[in-house]
């Protein structure tokens, strides 16, 4: 039979407990130990406590594996921006920002149960080889592929390798097996994918991070859109959230005229350096717009700050992410690497925009941009008047007042858009299905959309289709998503978007992408009405 028990008896019991517990925790502080252990003085606290563990812990432990563990807490103590990086995250990120690899020069999905090329790199290994968009890989070499649900991580481990290394493909295209043989090589990670014209005289370029190449990539996009009429430019910095800070540096210098400041560093160990522009840029007269929003951070802070203070760009989105501190990479002889702060970044009318933080509250600093949508600044520039007033003020060339320690405020608002937004089509993004749907349609209709040569080509062919948003609810479904045909109706312009957007980028690649969904962007049509008008 069961007992039953008063809340005054469960009160005194959680009581009892907490007394309990520190009683325990007292008793075990002073009891006396079974042996003594011997502390070697010139040791460091933490090596003293890492030896007692390797010696007398009740079980075996990897105190190598243990303060793997232990460092990333330690280095979290500091600002929010150190970190230490195991070796094998550290390869990876510096694969992203040297700007290449060696591979077999493909993108690729695993939606499916088997991994599809989505795009073969132009003259890259697979090209070389013969591979197409649509090939399914069975298997490579001896590993098979066909029929496993895998990663992308697991499936870009097994295809990389050491340059001139050799792996044999085989593969599934137009229902019949082909096999590939792929000469590894050299591979380009671009980290500016997008350039276009936005109409006749204005261009968009689009960059993803601050790379070892970024500049180089900038420039091949700029010339071949200059030779398209080229007259405005709009630079798309949006969730762009920094990398290097010497791309930065030389891009803006190639918009600035000789002499003027681009940016200076200064840290305890690092006296005060600047960077100036030469007065050799080939943009010095381009009329410039940059877009910006908060996730925009670290070296397109700088970027962006310096075009600002010198009054030579309209910068415009919200406001960015607010990182100005300079992190430099010391590797560890495991070829891991401790990423730490060792300055503060100034942009030329001195401001610092490094926002506030407090020493090892990494989370309270990160969910600032949550506060940020709550409080209502994303859709209103409602930025707390507190805030603005304690900032300090800063003057441009030209005297217009920016402000220090909140990241870079743009000179033209453009609030986040949530017309249409409800939680069924919450619950479709978060599913995975909108992208699974686009790639089996893109995949299943391959033959025709591939004859279709440009973004706008493909809007026009779905939109005679007419009812992909339709097919798409019907699909989600299948997939446990209960259909509201209220709710999506009044979504129906987002699925379109990214439904559009993501079947162009299967068919074209990632640009194509980037038309579609930004068809009607308003930063993008606020940027294009800038140039009409003077700071």
């Amino acid at each position: 039979m069961k007992k039953r028990f008063s809340s005054l008896t469960i009160v005194f019991a959680s009581f009892v407990g907490l007394l309990l517990g520190g009683c325990l925790s007292w008793f075990f502080i002073i009891r006396l130990p079974f042996f003594s252990h011997r502390i070697t003085r010139s040791a460091s606290t933490i090596d003293q406590v890492l030896d007692i563990i390797s010696q007398h812990y009740v079980d075996s432990i990897d105190t190598r594996e243990l303060q793997l563990r232990l460092l990333p807490k330690l280095v979290a103590e500091l600002d929010p921006h150190s970190t230490y990086i195991s070796r094998e995250e550290s390869e990876l990120e510096n694969q992203r920002l040297e700007g290449s690899f060696y591979g077999i020069g493909i993108s690729f999905n695993t939606i499916i149960d088997t991994p599809v090329v989505l795009e073969v790199l132009p003259g890259g290994p697979s090209e070389r080889a013969g591979l197409q968009a649509g090939d399914r890989i069975l298997k490579a070499d001896s590993y098979l592929f066909a029929g496993k649900k895998m990663l992308p991580d697991s499936v870009r481990s097994l295809l990389m390798g050491e340059a001139g290394s050799v792996v044999k493909l085989r593969l599934l295209r137009d229902g019949e097996p082909v096999t590939k043989s792929v000469v590894r090589g050299e591979v380009p990670v671009t980290s500016v994918d997008v350039g276009y014209m936005l109409d006749d005289s204005t261009g968009v370029i689009r960059i993803t991070q601050w790379a070892r190449n970024t500049v180089a990539d900038f420039l091949d996009k700029y010339t071949q859109l200059k030779q398209k009429g080229l007259h405005n430019l709009i630079i798309d910095l949006r969730d762009n959230a920094g990398g290097y800070l010497e791309p930065a540096i030389r891009l803006a210098n190639e918009f600035l005229r000789e002499d003027q400041l681009i940016v200076y560093t200064e840290g305890k160990a690092y006296p005060k350096e600047s960077y100036r522009a030469d007065g050799r840029g080939l943009l010095q007269d381009i009329p410039l717009a940059i877009l910006i929003n908060e996730h925009s951070a670290s070296s397109s802070e700088v970027f962006s700050g310096a075009m600002q203070d010198h009054d030579r760009a309209t910068i415009i989105g919200r406001r960015s992410f607010g990182k100005g501190l300079v992190q430099t990479a010391f590797y560890l002889p495991d070829s891991s690497q401790l990423r730490l702060t060792i300055a503060r970044y100034h942009t030329p009318s001195g401001r610092c925009i490094q926002k506030s933080y407090t020493l090892g509250e990494v989370d309270l600093y990160q969910q600032d941009l949550v506060r940020r949508f709550e409080g209502g600044e994303s859709f209103d520039n409602n930025l707390d008047s507190l805030m603005l007033k304690k900032a300090p003020r800063y003057k441009t060339d030209r005297g217009r007042v920016v402000y220090g320690g909140l990241g870079i405020m743009p000179d033209r608002f453009i609030p986040i858009d949530s017309t249409g937004i409800n939680s069924y089509y919450l619950r479709c993004l978060e599913s995975g299905t909108l992208t699974e749907y686009a790639f089996l349609y893109a995949d299943s209709h391959r033959g025709v959309l591939s004859q279709l040569d440009n973004a706008m080509a493909i809007v026009a062919y779905l939109d005679r289709i007419g009812s992909l948003v339709a097919d798409y609810g019907r699909f989600a479904s299948g997939k446990g998503i209960e259909l509201r045909p209220g709710m999506l109706f009044e979504s129906k312009e987002l699925f379109r978007r990214v439904l559009y957007a993501q079947i162009a980028q299967y068919i074209l690649g990632v640009e194509a992408f980037y038309q579609v969904y930004y068809m009607d962007d308003p930063t993008l049509l606020e940027a294009r009405s800038s140039f009409r008008t003077s700071l």
